[in-house]
């Protein structure tokens, strides 16, 4: 039985991975499609911890992740199918090239507005930081951490990154040495950047930088060279578990590479599958579905339910029993959609994958754009990120993405031109 889910669980991503291929191609993103991403995290997050889980004859984790990634793939096909009938299908312009549409190319970067937000993105956490100290010189790493939440952070998580892609983007097409001088102050910028985050104790925060800049040059039509790509994927992994270490150096001290190795596979492969599980043992035998409640907390007294939980919090105690002070365990959409409406929650993935190809549909016309590329860019990362993002979370980012790029540039007709036409599925 246990072999048996876990082909489950591997068919169920082949599957979703052939259905999501037509749109990839068709828009010519390839393997920077939304779809890609979300399904390779997931892969990650998800797919290989709930297999894992399935060889100790833990199933539940591992069917309903299957049915997530099916139903999320029958959605992208279906939606990319749609639009193959309603637009006539065409190569779509070379990024890089001097066809399509012009006036992509003359929307007006503002890129003291850009500089600006970053700044006010920093700006906006240095209170906390003046309180508690920078995390990484903290004397409670965690603690100080911990303290770095809410909006302020949200605000950090979408301009620092859109500042360090702006910066990168515009070093693009230029071959002198005064050009060549530039790509190297923004790289070093960008470095800069990853350790300002690094500074922050933050794990996500490295992450979510570093894909944005890799997702924005790859929609851009840049050749990712293997050396650069290897050089960003050795700064991830040095960061995640450098941070891992500091945040928790009493317990690693004396053997500090083996536990960065224990804990990043349990806080990768094993974390969200086992969040998953905890929440199906305690719904419904514990606590009925919330049935979407849990979206809508501040309204739980108006509708008589004034003790909807904080699913994330709710849940840790059962992950960790005992832990003091107790954290949090991002459920994750996947997560949220067991706990409102268990299984009939898969409903879900079938309008998260309409997004994914709709948003993929969107970047195709949009590549030659630098405001809208690296907007772009941040909604594929955000996505991508649902295994740990809630839907209100994923929605706040939204707004703030959309935000940023209606104050960081002109050029919105255009845009908004596209954004018809991909609603409408003539794109």
């Amino acid at each position: 039985m246990s072999l048996a889910v876990v082909l489950l669980v591997v068919a169920a991503f082949a599957a979703a991975g052939l259905l999501i291929r037509r749109a990839t191609l068709r828009t010519g993103l390839t393997i920077w499609h939304p779809a890609i991403w979300w399904l390779g995290l997931s892969t990650v997050f998800f797919g290989i911890g709930s297999a894992r889980l399935a060889l100790d004859g833990r199933f539940g984790p591992a069917v309903y992740v299957s049915g997530a990634v099916l139903a999320f793939g029958v959605a992208v096909r279906a939606s990319d199918r749609l639009a193959r009938r309603r637009v006539t299908p065409a190569p779509p312009p070379d990024p890089a090239g001097t066809d399509g549409d012009d006036r992509a190319q003359t929307i007006p970067l503002r890129p003291w507005v850009v500089a600006g937000l970053g700044a006010l993105g920093l700006a906006l956490i240095a209170p906390t930081i003046i309180r508690v100290g920078l995390p990484f010189l903290a004397g409670d790493i965690t603690g100080a951490r911990a303290e770095l939440a809410g909006l302020p952070v949200q605000v950090l998580r979408v301009t620092v990154p859109a500042l360090a892609l702006v910066l990168v983007l515009g070093t693009r097409g230029r071959a002198s040495i005064a050009a060549a001088r530039r790509r190297w102050a923004a790289w070093l910028a960008v470095g800069l950047l990853v350790a300002l985050d690094i500074i922050l104790a933050s794990r996500y925060l490295v992450a979510e930088l570093l894909a944005v800049v890799l997702v924005g040059i790859g929609l851009a039509g840049w050749h990712v060279r293997p050396r650069r790509l290897a050089a960003l994927a050795l700064v991830a992994v040095l960061a995640f578990g450098g941070i891992q270490i500091l945040r928790t150096y009493d317990q690693a001290a004396g053997r500090e590479l083996a536990f960065a190795v224990e804990r990043t596979i349990n806080r990768v492969v094993l974390i969200q599958p086992r969040t998953l599980e905890a929440l199906q043992v305690a719904i419904p035998a514990e606590q009925p579905y919330f049935g979407g409640l849990t979206w809508f907390r501040r309204l739980g007294p108006v509708l008589g339910r004034p003790d909807i939980p904080n699913l994330g919090y709710w849940v840790y105690p059962r992950l960790f029993p005992g832990q003091e002070p107790p954290g949090y365990a991002a459920p994750g959409i996947i997560g949220e959609a067991w706990a409102n409406f268990g299984p009939v929650g898969l409903i879900l993935f079938l309008l998260l994958g309409l997004v994914a190809e709709r948003l993929g549909a969107f970047l195709a016309l949009r590549r030659r754009a630098t405001v809208d590329l690296v907007a772009g860019a941040l909604l594929v990362v955000f996505l991508a990120r649902t295994h740990a993002l809630g839907v209100n979370g994923l929605a706040v980012l939204v707004v703030l993405v959309i935000a940023w790029r209606v104050l960081a540039a002109g050029g919105l007709t255009v845009t908004l031109r596209s954004v018809r036409d991909v609603l409408a599925w003539r794109a």
